[in-house]
Parts: structure tokens; C-alpha cells; sequence
């Protein structure tokens, strides 16, 4: 880990005259802006939470109605043990083993296991998730599946995965995964292993190897999104890189939605062609050619702080989900390593309201500055196009600062479908003390979605001239 550690890494000189550094003053910035997100959501949360437990206390448990005639006296039975603060909940005036049972030696466990039913519908298309008694697991289970995907530089690819998953006890969860790119001709695998500590999810450690073809666009079009459209229309949203090496990890839970990850990274990156001339289309359309990255053995140290109250990554109103980046990297391979070490931060916060009966307001803000050095091309930051500013190409604006807000606002007009308006409003550019010289850009539209992430849209700058720009997803944009 050669030169590896921040001391290694120059630290912005301020200006003269000055306190602090432009740096460490946008670091600022973004670090309270990203506290403030998240206090809010704390807070809204506990409040939720106080208020639901209050109504809880006003209804008396167990009442009945029906009038009994009056019984002699009795020894008043003694109170029931007060529930512990666990995620069982223990009812023994409601729970009885039947006679038969006890004749044949079963052993009844006095205790109910709660667990997330399925999704109901309500009205004004909300749903909500009753709770339902569950039987804990108490043996590992072992996943078996394909999978499939269609990009323009591997084609076709066929994987394999299979995964062995200790639940909720504390057994290791392990990961595989092999496949075959068509076009590419090579073949691709990741083996990973997370192993908890202490208690189901609360301390883990593991470690990942791998041979892939990568993209750090994960975040603008799905694998099933990208693929039918790369497939079909020879539209592919994500650019790529051959990614080999390997990782390891720490990971921290605490107060139920907060989570910590550290992880030192060692991969040799590779630009990759475009080879796939598609399945339509083939000779009257072209791909957009994938760019090169910055090759090497790149090395990285990596800490995330995630705030995630959703459940299963699914979109749920009420909710959120926060993301603090920090990264510091360098290129072993290269002659003076000093000189490509760079720092790099980032936040993504995001915000699922519901503002009354069928209306719901989804906000994203995202940020991003290089602290120090200078970031290879494919960390650098972007901002066009598809989930990001959807009336302007893709990629459109690129640079080593970021700042990008998005707003959407949901109307539900018939059942699981909704009437959208949206905004857009950001830029990616070079040079933070740039900032003042900068025109954002920005956008409108409306359209119209269903639940599940289905949705045709249209797009316009309203301050240019190029016509609206139609937009039709497969899943939300955030």
C-alpha cells in the first residue's frame, strides 16, 4: 500500500490572507448539507414513530365486549413478564400449547416471530405492509440462478450464480458468479463472502474477487432497462471498463437504518471496444463507441455512510435513503504515483414524501468535489441525459465538481398509475473556484407512470430552443 495513506496525499494550500482552503471550504458545505438531510429524516422518523406509539397506548389490549356472568373470587394471577427490547414479542395470555401436543412430548414455544407480509393496497394507490407471524430460520439455504444481459461491448452475456446464506443466523453469506460474453469472447467471475460478527446484522466483515467488465453507471438505467434498450434500440446508457482484483471490507450497523462500510480496493482497469453491432439494426444504426478510462493498477480506500430507511431498496413513500462518499486513489502503476493520487467526495440524498391522500414528492440532491489531485476519466463526475437532465445529451456536461437537483411530483389519477411533474436543474464543470462562472442548466416535464417504474415522459429547456425530448424508462429515476 505504497503511498497509500492521506499523509502521502498534498493538502490544499489555503490563500494567502485567508483560513481555510476553497477546499475545506466546500468540503464544509457538503459534509452540513448532508447532516442537516439526515437529521431531518431522523427526526421525521422519530416523530412517526412517537406518534403511532402513542395512539398504541390509548387503545386498551385484549378488550372484549360480550358480558359474563359474575365468577367467584380468585387468586388474581400474577402480571405477565413486561416484553424484552428484542425483535420477538412474547404473549403468553394469548398463546396456549393444546393438550394434545403436550400428551406427545411437543415442545410449544410461547412466542410470536413477526415478520413483513405482502404489499396491500389501499386507497389513492398507497399501500402499506401488515405484519404476520414467521417460524425463524435456523439453517442455511443455498440459491441457484441465470441471469442474463446485452450491453455494446460484451453483447450477449450468460451468468451463473449461486449463493449460500446463512439468514439470521451466523453463518457466512457467500457469493458466486460465472459467465460468458458472446461478443467479448472472454469469460467473467466474482466469488464474495460476508461473514457477521456478534449478531445478524450488526458487525460483518468479507472480501471479494473478480474478473468483470464494470460501469460506475449503475445509477442511470438498470441492467433489464439498459439491456432491452441496447437490445432494441441500440440506445446503451453506461460506459465500461474491464475491472480484475480484488477487495476487502467492514461493515457497521447501528440504530436500525445507519450504515458504515470501509473497504481497501486493488484493481487493474482496462478500456474496453465497442463489438456488438446488435440484434436490429445492424448495419443501418452504429453504437455510441465506449470511451477509454485511465489504465492501471488503481488502488482505493473507500468509506460510505448509508442512511436507508426503505425496505428491500424498494421505493416506499415516507422514507429515505443518504449516501456520504469519500475516496482517496492513486495509480501504482504509474512512474510517479504522487502524481495521480487524488481525494474524492460525494453525496446523494434522497427524500420520498407524501404530502396528502394519492400526492407524493420525490427530491433528489446530489454533490461531488475533488478535494486534491486530479480524478482519472472514469471518476469523473457528469451530469446529462437520461436520470439526470433529461432535455440535454448524454453526459452532456463533465468535469471534477457536481452539483444536480432533482424534483418530481406524483399525482395518483387511476389505479397504481400517477400523472408526473418533474424538474431538473445542475451542471458538472472543472475547478471549483469556477463555481461563480457557471450557468446551471435546467428542465421541465410532465408524464404519466404506473407503480412499478413504467412511465413516458417528455422533457424541454426551457430556456433553449432544441425540441422536447421523449423519454420512456422502465424504472424510476431515483
Amino acid at each position: 500500500m505504497r503511498g497509500m495513506f492521506p499523509s502521502t496525499v498534498p493538502a490544499p494550500v489555503p490563500a494567502p490572507g485567508s483560513a481555510h482552503s476553497p477546499a475545506h471550504v466546500r468540503t464544509a458545505f457538503l459534509l452540513c448539507l448532508a447532516l442537516i438531510a439526515v437529521l431531518v429524516s431522523a427526526i421525521t422518523t422519530q416523530c412517526t414513530a412517537a406518534t403511532a406509539g402513542s395512539t398504541a397506548k390509548k387503545t386498551p389490549a385484549n378488550t372484549k365486549t360480550t358480558a359474563k356472568p359474575a365468577k367467584p373470587a380468585a387468586v388474581p394471577a400474577s402480571p405477565a413478564p413486561a416484553a424484552p427490547q428484542v425483535d420477538t414479542l412474547y404473549v403468553p395470555d394469548l398463546i396456549a400449547p393444546e393438550e394434545e401436543q403436550v400428551e406427545k412430548g411437543f415442545h410449544v414455544e410461547k412466542e410470536i416471530i413477526l415478520e413483513e407480509g405482502p404489499t396491500v393496497e389501499m386507497r389513492f394507490g398507497d399501500t402499506m405492509k401488515p405484519f404476520v407471524m414467521a417460524k425463524p430460520k435456523e439453517h442455511p439455504e443455498f440459491g441457484f440462478g441465470l441471469s442474463g444481459s446485452f450491453d455494446r461491448v460484451d453483447g450477449l452475456s450468460i451468468f451463473c450464480h449461486q449463493e449460500f446464506n446463512g439468514d439470521s443466523t451466523l453463518y457466512p453469506t457467500v457469493k458466486l458468479m460465472e459467465g460468458y460474453a458472446f461478443d467479448g469472447k472472454h469469460w467473467r467471475y466474482r466469488a464474495m463472502f460476508e461473514q457477521p460478527l456478534f449478531r445478524p446484522e450488526f458487525l460483518s466483515f468479507g472480501a471479494s474477487v473478480y474478473l468483470l467488465t464494470d460501469t460506475y453507471d449503475g445509477e442511470i438505467s438498470g441492467v433489464v432497462e439498459n439491456s432491452l434498450t441496447a437490445l432494441c434500440l441500440k440506445h446503451d446508457y453506461r460506459d465500461y471498463f474491464e475491472r480484475e482484483g480484488g477487495l476487502v471490507f467492514v461493515k457497521q450497523k447501528f440504530l436500525g437504518y445507519n450504515t458504515v462500510t470501509v473497504q481497501y480496493a486493488e484493481d487493474h482497469m482496462r478500456s474496453l471496444e465497442t463489438k456488438s453491432k446488435g440484434l436490429f439494426h445492424r448495419h443501418s444504426r452504429k453504437f455510441r463507441e465506449n470511451p477509454a478510462v485511465d489504465e492501471g493498477k488503481w488502488a482505493t480506500v473507500a468509506a460510505t455512510y448509508e442512511y436507508d430507511s426503505r425496505s428491500n431498496d424498494e421505493y416506499e413513500p415516507g422514507t429515505f435513503h443518504h449516501r456520504l462518499y469519500y475516496e482517496l486513489g492513486e495509480n501504482k502503476d504509474a512512474p510517479d504515483v504522487s502524481e495521480t493520487q487524488y481525494t474524492r467526495i460525494a453525496a446523494d440524498l434522497r427524500s420520498y414524501l407524501r404530502l396528502g391522500p394519492g400526492q407524493y414528492l420525490n427530491v433528489r440532491l446530489q454533490g461531488g468535489s475533488t478535494v486534491s489531485g486530479t480524478l482519472p476519466f472514469q471518476r469523473e463526475f457528469y451530469a446529462g441525459g437520461l436520470g439526470t437532465l433529461n432535455a440535454f445529451a448524454f453526459k452532456e456536461f463533465r468535469g471534477d465538481q457536481l452539483l444536480l437537483g432533482n424534483v418530481e411530483y406524483l399525482l395518483h389519477i387511476a389505479k397504481r398509475s400517477h400523472f408526473i411533474m418533474f424538474a431538473d436543474v445542475g451542471k458538472a464543470w472543472y475547478d471549483w473556484d469556477r463555481l461563480k462562472d457557471q450557468r446551471m442548466e435546467f428542465d421541465v416535464g410532465i408524464g404519466i407512470g404506473v407503480e412499478e417504474g413504467l412511465r413516458l415522459c417528455v422533457a424541454k429547456d426551457p430556456r433553449g430552443d432544441a425540441d422536447p425530448v421523449w423519454i420512456l424508462r422502465l424504472q424510476r429515476p431515483f
